[in-house]
């Protein structure tokens, strides 16, 4: 139909969308192809239900694993009025652990948010927050694959009695020196890389740039993290 007085033509179709917005995309399709994964969210709302449970299955994991180090090393020290607080310390260390994990989500999310904002990046907060959680999935498999590598060892670890606070702190960085230990940690050095793959789509999308310039947002604070905090216990 054309308007008389314009000439225009007028469609009474509706328009055609852009992206199915009903569709919300698998989490196999966030590990298989990232960037269609992010890009189908876009047409949502944000939603931060399934990233905080991702988030919280990483915090879980590796609250296991500060149980297992916290408690062989209580156990380790034969210090009078220390008898029978393993457990107890080992608990500590495991919600320790889980805070953690849910504080670096935020953390990470904010640095790149920040760093984005030289490369002009434009979007929502929360929106990179929710994408940012769906990247740490890669670390809920690291994290247990690490988990079942050093469950026998620690099991299975004689455990001296220690009073010396540097002689505690001797053997325990003899622990981390132990090739199941270090190959652990290798393992979780692989899946936060994973994770940071998946990041540089997240933030892409979340915050409209281009791959590159998500690529320096996410790889320089995950790099200096690696440098800092893993690498040193791989080659000391």
């Amino acid at each position: 139909m054309n308007d008389p007085e314009q000439g225009a033509p007028v469609s009474d179709a509706p328009p055609v969308p852009r992206r199915d917005e009903t569709r919300h995309p698998s989490l196999m399709e966030l590990v298989t192809n990232p960037r269609g994964f992010f890009e189908a969210l876009e047409a949502g709302p944000v939603s931060l239900g399934v990233p905080f449970l991702i988030v919280l299955a990483v915090g879980v994991v590796g609250a296991i694993a500060a149980y297992q180090m916290s408690s062989v090393v209580i156990r380790a020290l034969d210090i009078p009025g220390m008898e029978g607080i393993g457990g107890a310390m080992g608990a500590i260390g495991a919600i320790s652990a889980l805070i953690a994990t849910i504080l670096f989500w935020v953390i990470y999310t904010a640095v790149f948010y920040v760093i984005s904002m030289a490369f002009n990046g434009q979007g929502d907060f929360n929106r990179l927050l929710a994408y940012v959680g769906y990247g740490h999935l890669p670390q809920v498999i690291g994290g247990i694959v690490a988990t079942a590598l050093t469950w026998n060892f620690v099991l299975n670890l004689q455990i001296p009695s220690l009073t010396d606070p540097d002689a505690i702190q001797e053997w325990t960085q003899s622990l981390l020196q132990n090739p199941t230990m270090q190959l652990a940690s290798v393992v979780g050095l692989l899946f936060l890389l994973w994770s940071a793959n998946i990041w540089i789509f997240g933030v892409r999308t979340g915050r409209n740039l281009s791959t590159r310039d998500a690529a320096i947002t996410v790889l320089v604070p995950v790099l200096i993290y690696l440098l800092v905090s893993i690498v040193p216990t791989l080659v000391a």
